[in-house]
């Protein structure tokens, strides 16, 4: 199973769904997160926010879990529609993961 973290260093979940430029993909195997490839937005100049999130969906759509700092509403609808649970947190991201290898159901 796979999961996208939202985060501009790598090290802490610091960003907003709609305005992260790039998720990092974790792969869930037997209770651990082993780091699986970067996803970017390749440099979209998107003024629109509801287009943001919507290209953010695009990057995710394999995904089981998003991990984010902030989403809103509308794009947390969406995540569920496609059977993606949206988590909203603000910590480490080794931290969250290792908890989401442990607690997600495949």
């Amino acid at each position: 199973m796979k999961i996208a973290v939202a985060s501009s260093n790598g090290k802490i979940i610091d960003l907003h769904f709609g305005d992260a430029d790039r998720f990092i993909i974790f792969e869930l195997k037997d209770g651990e997160g082993e780091f699986s490839e970067i996803r970017e937005k390749n440099g979209m100049n998107i003024d629109n926010h509801q287009e943001r999130w919507l290209a953010s969906l695009d990057l995710v759509e394999d995904c089981k879990a998003v991990l984010c700092s902030k989403i809103g509403k509308e794009p947390s609808i969406e995540l569920m529609k496609l059977g993606i649970k949206p988590i909203k947190l603000d910590c480490n991201v080794r931290e969250a993961v290792k908890s989401c290898a442990e607690h997600l159901v495949c």
